[in-house]
């Protein structure tokens, strides 16, 4: 990569960054990235881009096949890979994932909040997450609390299952997209995300953005969540289907 350019990329920051081929020709834009935890605490290494392409098909780009980042540019090189992405055993997705996890501080032991996360280039050429954008918990009447940025080996806690994990950070990636292009990026998420992500939509927001979804997308959003934990406008939506389509599932998802 060039030395041009910067050398901390913070992620939340680089989405819906456009990116461009060799020649100057817009390919799609930067939807999240894609990191694998490693053990012992070590810095999770990136391994690539989710890019979304016309027709708000989402693949991934290979972190070797970024040359430059910079501001407002993503530039690759290289043929794309227009197999619709999805992601592997090991694998997260750092915005859809990892942002708004309760961690911990390893010096005093204090919960916070992440809110973003930063990549740097190693000597070897490896891009890994060295720093945690972090918010501490408010006193008093503050709702919110300092924020910082640590270290990645001074906060833990990333592994660890988190059974209401927040969202703002991650829809305030989100907040510019169109209902369409929402409902890609919600399909892609896992179905646990998928449900905290659907609770935080107002009524008007959430409709638009099911409308968006085919028959089949509703069914399987359906199938990967209980019903109980469903946000009641989406249990609403869902019982409004044409009982034929539920069908095709094998399953009735009209039956209470």
């Amino acid at each position: 990569m060039s030395g041009n350019n910067i050398n901390r990329i913070f992620l939340a920051r680089l989405a819906g960054t456009a990116v461009f081929d060799p020649n100057g020709d817009p390919v799609g834009k930067v939807r999240d990235a894609v990191a694998t935890l490693r053990s012992n605490n070590q810095s999770p290494r990136v391994l690539g881009l989710v890019v979304e392409v016309p027709l708000r098909r989402r693949v991934f780009v290979p972190i070797t096949r970024v040359t430059s980042i910079e501001s407002g540019a993503v530039v690759i090189t290289g043929l794309l890979n227009m197999r619709r992405f999805d992601t592997r055993t090991g694998e997260l997705l750092v915005l859809g994932d990892l942002l708004d996890r309760t961690i911990t501080v390893v010096e005093d032991n204090e919960a916070v909040l992440v809110e973003d996360m930063a990549m740097e280039q190693n000597r070897t050429g490896d891009w890994l997450i060295t720093r945690v954008h972090i918010m501490r918990k408010g006193h008093g009447f503050r709702r919110k609390g300092a924020t910082s940025t640590l270290a990645w080996e001074d906060v833990t806690g990333f592994a660890q299952h988190e059974s209401n994990q927040g969202v703002a950070n991650l829809l305030s990636t989100l907040s510019n997209l169109r209902a369409a292009d929402l409902a890609a990026v919600i399909q892609d998420l896992a179905p646990k995300r998928r449900v905290e992500v659907a609770r935080a939509l107002n009524d008007e927001r959430l409709a638009d953005v099911l409308e968006e979804m085919d028959e089949a997308e509703r069914v399987a959003c359906w199938q990967n969540s209980k019903a109980n934990a469903l946000p009641m406008y989406w249990r609403r939506w869902i019982l409004m289907m044409p009982p034929t389509c539920c069908a095709k599932s094998g399953k009735n998802v009209h039956k209470s």
